[in-house]
């Protein structure tokens, strides 16, 4: 067995991303598998897996059931992951803003429930595409992240928001929502598309910065292994430090040939920079 390397900071990774999934398929909830996944990433020293819910509802998902999260709490039990964060991707194809009938926001609702159950401290709001956040819908979504804000609060939970955004745009979103338990996600890879130069944005972000997904793509978007796409990591990394995020690292990363493999390089880049941060 190959030694699990020191971690200088907590590591997660996106679920799915420790299994072979099918062709086609980048973000995906391995069904079959994500058992598996919990034990995997004890073997390699990955501190937790973040919990996905899928673009549509899919009632095999442990995450919707009070006995599917009894078995996810026994998992984390018996390997010593952390449930530490629980992402909603249904958002992305069902708009918040666009919801006569409720529908997206009954589902919201649901998930902060299952989230809140499992004791995640970080929910994850993918704030793209059918619910992408503009300046032209920064004032209609403002009260619903409030009220979700506010569920959430009962049970110590933090909601991040994913956007595309600037940052001086974001920024400004999340002041106007003045929840102090609305944070935002940097992700390093959907960011770099819209601005080669991240470290600026992290700085204007600071505090506000409280989830970190780590990727890498290349000039055509695609998700590549890190290091070989337009991410600056040293710089990344010399910011973070600056601004004084001490949170994990969630890799939302290509799983390469072999998933294992490419995941314990992907935590070795990381800590590479990590010292190279501390000592610069």
């Amino acid at each position: 067995m190959s030694k699990v390397p020191a971690c200088l900071r907590p590591f997660g990774i996106v679920q799915g991303r420790l299994t072979v999934p099918p062709a086609g398929h980048l973000q995906w909830f391995p069904q079959a598998s994500w058992r598996e996944e919990f034990a995997a990433a004890e073997r390699i020293g990955i501190a937790f897996i973040e919990l996905l819910t899928e673009r549509d509802y899919n009632p095999g998902n442990p995450a919707w059931s009070s006995s599917g999260r009894d078995e996810i709490k026994a998992a984390s039990r018996s390997t010593g992951r952390e449930l530490y964060s629980i992402c909603t991707d249904y958002i992305i194809d069902h708009p918040l803003l666009v919801d006569a009938g409720g529908e997206t926001a009954a589902h919201v609702r649901k998930f902060l429930e299952a989230g809140a159950e499992l004791g995640c401290k970080v929910a994850v709001f993918p704030l793209l595409e059918r619910s992408n956040l503009t300046p032209a819908s920064a004032g209609a979504m403002v009260p619903l992240i409030k009220g979700f804000a506010r569920q959430a609060a009962k049970s110590g939970m933090l909601i991040c928001i994913e956007s595309l955004l600037d940052g001086t745009q974001l920024k400004a979103f999340l002041e106007r929502v003045g929840e102090p338990n609305v944070k935002c996600v940097f992700d390093t890879g959907n960011r770099v598309l819209g601005n080669a130069d991240l470290a600026p944005e992290m700085r204007l972000l600071g505090d506000w910065i409280a989830h970190v997904h780590i990727k890498d793509k290349n000039a055509a978007g695609q998700n590549v292994l890190l290091g070989t796409g337009k991410v600056n990591f040293a710089e990344v990394f010399t910011a973070l430090k600056e601004i004084g995020y001490g949170g994990p690292l969630v890799f939302e990363t290509t799983r390469g040939r072999d998933p294992l493999e490419t995941a314990r390089y992907h935590m070795a880049t990381c800590n590479f920079f990590s010292r190279e941060a501390s000592l610069g």
